[in-house]
């Protein structure tokens, strides 16, 4: 299966081989990696470097150890597997704009796959959201109602029914937990569940182009407390 590798960068090498396997179809999820000697020589690399790409991957959640069954593809996938796209972004982000687009851009197109795909149950949860959103805000608890606010968009992603791209999104949206919090606070929570009630309704009455066009009218209001 595996080719000697010719470079200098082994490690990397490495698990590039074994990430072009994955996306062929070479390996997959629950398949066993040959023993580590047999791997080695395979590649053409010494066992420390196999050990340390291993030991990345593994990180990473793409590779398990087992105690007796030596080392699998995992089977499915892990927060760890989206951790290294929080951190690029986090280290290597451009502007608050450039973000900011990145989030209106997710969250636009999971509404519409959320419009197409929201079960009933699903609709109840959103307006138990709401409801939770408004009881809290008699209590004052800022901290309670960004979690809620929060809560709310993240239940609109999971309902889009497409569980990777939701994944990358709610990722993505862990940068914007602290921002959110500071426009709750600058805008007021009457404002904001206003937003939501009739983003919901929209949602409810099946109505694209009203919640698309509602998302952006909320994300220019949000724009100006990034």
């Amino acid at each position: 299966m595996f080719q000697p590798i010719q470079s200098n960068t082994i490690v990397q090498q490495i698990i590039d081989k074994i990430t072009q396997s994955l996306i062929k179809g070479e390996l997959k999820p629950g398949d066993r990696l040959p023993p580590e000697p047999e791997l080695a020589q395979q590649l053409g690399v010494s066992r420390t470097s196999l050990r340390e790409a291993l030991k990345t991957l593994g990180g990473l959640g793409v590779l398990i150890a087992k105690k007796r069954g030596g080392t699998v593809i995992a089977t499915s996938s892990s927060q760890a597997m989206l951790d290294p796209l929080i951190f690029s972004l986090i280290i290597e982000k451009g502007s608050k704009e450039e973000l900011f687009e990145l989030r209106v851009l997710l969250e636009v197109d999971a509404i519409e796959l959320t419009i197409k795909k929201a079960t009933a149950d699903d609709l109840v949860v959103l307006e138990e959201d709401l409801n939770q959103f408004e009881t809290s805000i008699q209590d004052g608890n800022l901290e309670r109602l960004s979690q809620l606010d929060l809560q709310f968009h993240m239940h609109l992603l999971e309902f889009s029914k497409n569980p990777s791209f939701a994944r990358i999104c709610k990722t993505v949206m862990q940068l914007f937990a602290y921002p959110m919090r500071n426009a709750l606070e600058q805008i007021g929570a009457e404002r904001v569940l206003k937003n939501h009630r009739a983003l919901y309704q929209a949602i409810v009455d099946r109505d694209l182009l009203r919640a698309k066009e509602h998302l952006i009218k909320a994300y220019e209001s949000f724009r100006e407390y990034l």
